[in-house]
């Protein structure tokens, strides 16, 4: 009975989240230098892991995952991101020592992230006496994301967390600073199935400019995995979508009036909890990547296939204590 009030209560909380999406009119792009994903594991599954597997990058994934996760994870990641167009940077840390045990004060987890997104190019003009443009200098632009997510478990099954956002932006000619707030959900019934949602920039998220101001809407995010072992071996499957009330369109995959989606789909086959083999596909576009763990040692390699820019590479390194 109680179970069934906590599901029922997860429900209306979605649904509204849903509501309160759809009755917003997103400033299109505004957060989308923090939509690109972290760590390699994540981009090789094609960013389809908002209902796990779960490692250190789990605050931006889905806060409710550090519950799923053991101990302390220290992660780093760079990324070449569109060939040498964006250098892309991570860093957190997440302590998950409580795991599932419910009894173990009001959160069980925590962690923070340091999110990086920027690169060098752009070009400041001026018109000269025969109004033709020229180029003055050239500036860099960057946008940083600076997270904590706390996540507790509500039953040995539902698990539920958020993360607390501050944004700055520097365009080159001018800086904004925001703030926004993820929350998520992760429902396990048992070890071989698990269904997560995630809403991003759940209460509308803002970067204030000098005299103007940038909202970013949320995006609603389902995913589910499953999971088999046989032997040494586990096969992993999982899906997600980020769903959308922009009006973005053409902009999208999928789309009908103002709703889009884009999808996220990703295998994983590991061994022995020591090698793992990755494929996937992040809105159409194939990934791939290879992971090893070894002595609390874990490093990542992701390949992202673009047929409008360059390449994206992304390397990511873990340690847990």
């Amino acid at each position: 009975m109680v179970k069934s009030r906590l599901r029922t209560r997860i429900l209306s909380l979605s649904l509204v989240c849903l509501l309160l999406a759809t009755d917003a009119h997103a400033a299109k792009y505004a957060g989308e230098a923090f939509s690109l994903g972290v760590g390699g594991r994540g981009l090789a599954l094609g960013g389809s892991v908002v209902a796990g597997p779960f490692d250190g990058t789990a605050p931006y994934w889905n806060p409710a995952g550090m519950n799923l996760i053991e101990s302390r994870h220290f992660t780093a990641m760079h990324a070449e991101t569109f060939g040498s167009l964006l250098n892309h940077d991570f860093l957190a840390y997440v302590d998950a020592r409580s795991g599932h045990d419910s009894s173990h004060g009001m959160f069980q987890a925590f962690g923070f992230y340091l999110y990086y997104l920027g690169g060098d190019g752009i070009k400041i003009t001026d018109l000269d006496q025969d109004n033709r443009p020229y180029v003055v200098r050239e500036e860099s632009h960057g946008d940083w994301l600076f997270a904590a997510s706390v996540a507790r478990a509500i039953t040995p099954e539902i698990h539920v967390g958020v993360t607390g956002k501050i944004i700055y932006r520097d365009l080159g000619v001018e800086t904004g600073w925001g703030l926004t707030a993820d929350a998520g959900a992760v429902y396990q019934p048992c070890e071989c199935t698990s269904f997560g949602l995630m809403v991003t920039d759940i209460a509308t998220g803002f970067i204030r400019y000098d005299g103007s101001t940038e909202s970013i809407y949320p995006t609603v995010k389902p995913g589910v995995m499953l999971a088999h072992r046989h032997g040494d071996f586990v096969g992993r499957a999982m899906a997600s979508g980020d769903i959308k009330f922009e009006n973005i369109k053409s902009g999208a995959q999928y789309w009908s009036g103002p709703l889009s989606l884009d999808t996220h789909l990703g295998g994983e086959l590991e061994w022995r909890g020591m090698l793992f083999g990755r494929a996937g596909f992040d809105i159409g576009r194939f990934t791939t990547g290879l992971g090893v763990f070894y002595r609390q040692m874990s490093f990542d390699f992701a390949y992202l296939h673009d047929d409008t820019f360059d390449e994206t590479l992304r390397f990511s390194a873990g340690y847990q204590f």
